[in-house]
């Protein structure tokens, strides 16, 4: 196991966690989906070394950054953060890899900035209808469902053994699992370990979803970008994708048959594959 240096940086007021993974040539930004941390992709960042010097962060409230000081978290700050790291780490022209509302900050980002996105491996980016699509009544639920979450666990190991039991987590590749049940945690003063990402900063990003038109800046992205979707994904992306396909300016949509939203820990060294293959071409 391969890992990464640690450092921190501050970023729109916000102190971020840092992990450099290696690699030689062009730098590849990697930004995790919303709950998790940079630290949980590690099967995918070493693969990727092949293709250029990897980067990843833990986004504001996620891991080991710290959270925002005013308690406040929505996709607009996300899609400025990974602006502000890109800036802060001199990483212009940055190759980006991103997973579901990571892929979505990758996605936007090349509209706003091309400057600083050569080319996007987007997996599973949270896209829907905007404004005020119908489709999103699913919110509610979700973030009452997400504010629910267990967030203390007996150990690591108690944690992986009831993930591993349970959907989503059941499918993915267990040293993925492993390692978010052992970087996604922090120990509690009795022994125990708490997740690293509140619920309620999770929930938050749920929230305020709606307000951030993800497809339409997708749609316009001038930079190069692979999207890949899950077939038998439960996110609203694969029912766009389609549409991404035919309207995206400067790239393709692939659908993955037998995978979910959370295809990257599923099949990643596929998606690694396709990464590299699309970073190098």
């Amino acid at each position: 196991m391969h890992s990464p240096k640690s450092s921190f940086i501050e970023v729109n007021g916000v102190r971020l966690h840092v992990q450099d993974w290696g690699g030689e040539g062009a730098p590849i930004v990697l930004l995790h989906a919303t709950g998790f941390l940079g630290w949980v992709y590690r099967a995918i960042a070493e693969q990727l070394r092949a293709a250029g010097r990897v980067y990843s962060f833990d986004q504001r409230g996620h891991g080991d950054s710290c959270p925002s000081p005013d308690g406040e978290y929505n996709w607009e700050l996300t899609m400025r953060d990974l602006e502000g790291f890109i800036d802060a780490m001199g990483l212009k022209g940055a190759r980006g890899f991103g997973h579901s509302a990571g892929a979505t900050s990758i996605g936007a980002l090349g509209a706003v900035r091309p400057d600083l996105i050569s080319r996007a491996v987007l997996i599973e980016p949270v896209i829907f209808e905007h404004p005020a699509a119908p489709e999103l009544g699913w919110r509610d639920p979700f973030r009452a469902r997400t504010l629910k979450r267990k967030r203390v666990f007996d150990s690591v190991d108690a944690m992986f053994e009831n993930f591993d039991r349970k959907p989503p987590y059941s499918t993915w590749r267990k040293d993925m699992l492993r390692d978010y049940c052992e970087h996604g945690t922090r120990p509690t003063a009795d022994g125990r370990r708490e997740l690293k990402c509140t619920p309620e900063t999770e929930a938050r990003i749920y929230e305020t979803s709606r307000d951030f038109d993800g497809l339409g800046m997708l749609l316009k992205n001038p930079t190069p970008a692979m999207v890949l979707f899950g077939a038998r994904s439960d996110s609203l992306g694969i029912t766009l994708a389609d549409r991404v396909g035919r309207e995206i300016k400067n790239g393709r949509a692939i659908t993955v048959p037998d995978a979910g939203h959370f295809l990257a820990m599923e099949q990643p060294d596929f998606i690694a594959r396709q990464a590299i293959d699309f970073f190098t071409a």
